[in-house]
């Protein structure tokens, strides 16, 4: 690769509207195949490495006493405007150790500790009924009309109105939890833009902690069966969380419990259309739960929903010939470890049926997903009740993906299918 080729793909790997109107998967596959601990150098002050080999991303996950989530954040800047981490809320609130994903060593454990128990197989399964019911509420609404927008209609709808179910969050606020999310998520997207991208962040998610702060007091008076009151009542060497703590953790879980699960989902459901093989030979194993547990884990290795996470190395190692040195910024890129050739055979082919599927859709480590259980019941049952009622699917036109580097998001997907009656419930 010629080095003007390079620096423009350094420089579209750090561009948020590069991953709007185009598929990163190109570059990264360039990158594995050539230099696959890349020094990237694009639109930020400083440099990071650029991993994009399975073997070397796991490595970098497992290892968090060598590669620290809590000195950097755990992902790049959202936009230019954060180019120096310190100056920025939330990476400010990051790095003072507010938020689970920024934590490293015995403080994240005690507080993954705290949060878990709702995220556990057990806790999980007693959900199943409420998201069926959820699932089905979603799907009747456009059943009849034969057409949707699936992104918004039905796969951003079930996990929104989960996770407001495990959090206990009224329903008259989900419309605004669903533009603050996407403001602090995607703040370069002209569709949630509201000024610059550090301003729209700073105000989706200055107006999310705001309000879940304000219901994680009203709980930790009055609590009740639900996340937020776990959260507001969690107390760590006998304190409770400060203020800032309780909200950043609330906001964070909001929009992991959002965007991750509608992304599979959407993404998925897009390979299918274009592979009608794989599409009717899943509708005919709809039925058998095996068959649809390895289909959810090729939705998530497919989509990567979570584009990277980022590390700072804590000392001087080697990865690959490149050598790390401490300070130095370790970017994983989980779509590009999810299609590495070494470890997934024909990765570039959506495989319903993959075994093994070693995926770091999740993570892997300390710091795997704390709703994956979640993150895939939700998914068999959608795909189930979508194999089951929608039939005839269509695109209507292309998918149109999130400005976001963190969030591989499908934004708006309209589909034409066969009107269906409703789903009983």
């Amino acid at each position: 690769m010629n080095a003007l080729a390079r620096d423009q793909d350094d420089y579209n790997l750090t561009d948020s509207t590069y991953f709007g109107r185009a598929d990163p998967e190109d570059i990264l596959r360039r990158i594995r195949k050539e230099d696959p601990v890349h020094w990237t150098v694009g639109r930020y002050n400083r440099g990071f490495w650029s991993i994009t080999k399975h073997r070397d991303g796991r490595f970098v996950y497992e290892n968090d006493k060598i590669f620290s989530s809590a000195r950097s954040g755990p992902m790049l800047p959202i936009s230019t405007d954060y180019e120096n981490p310190v100056e920025g809320d939330l990476l400010a609130l990051q790095l003072a150790g507010a938020q689970i994903s920024a934590m490293d060593g015995p403080p994240h454990a005690v507080m993954r500790r705290a949060f878990s128990v709702r995220f556990m197989q057990p806790s999980v399964i007693k959900l199943e009924n409420t998201i069926r019911m959820l699932a089905i509420e979603c799907f009747n609404k456009v059943l009849p009309k034969g057409e949707c927008d699936f992104a918004f209609d039905v796969a951003g709808s079930l996990p929104l109105m989960l996770i407001s179910h495990i959090m206990n969050l009224p329903k008259e606020v989900w419309p605004d939890i669903y533009r603050w999310t996407y403001m602090s998520t995607s703040p370069e997207d002209p569709e949630f833009s509201i000024g610059t991208p550090e301003e729209t962040s700073r105000v989706g998610t200055g107006k999310m902690m705001d309000y879940c702060l304000k219901l994680a007091l009203e709980r930790r008076e009055k609590p009740g069966n639900d996340l937020l009151s776990d959260i507001a009542l969690t107390e760590i060497d006998g304190k409770k969380l400060a203020d800032m703590v309780v909200a950043f953790n609330a906001t964070a879980f909001i929009a992991a419990g959002h965007e991750t699960t509608r992304n599979a989902l959407c993404g998925a459901l897009t390979a299918l259309i274009r592979n009608p093989g794989e599409l009717e030979k899943l509708r005919a194993l709809r039925a058998n739960p095996g068959a649809l547990k390895f289909a959810v884990e090729e939705a998530v290795r497919w989509t990567s929903p979570l584009t990277h996470q980022l590390r700072t190395a804590v000392q001087d190692i080697e990865i690959g010939d490149k050598k790390i040195r401490e300070g130095d910024w370790v970017v994983v890129w989980n779509n590009a470890a999810n299609r590495d050739e070494e470890v997934f055979k024909d990765a570039y082919r959506f495989d319903i049926a993959r075994t093994p599927n070693p995926h770091l859709g999740f993570a892997y480590g300390p710091h795997f997903c704390l709703g994956a259980n979640l993150a895939r019941l939700e998914l068999r049952i959608m795909i189930e009740i979508l194999l089951e009622h929608m039939q005839d699917i269509e695109l209507v036109a292309e998918p149109e993906f999130t400005s976001s580097m963190i969030l591989r998001g499908i934004k708006h997907m309209p589909l034409r299918f066969k009107p269906a009656a409703l789903i009983a419930t």
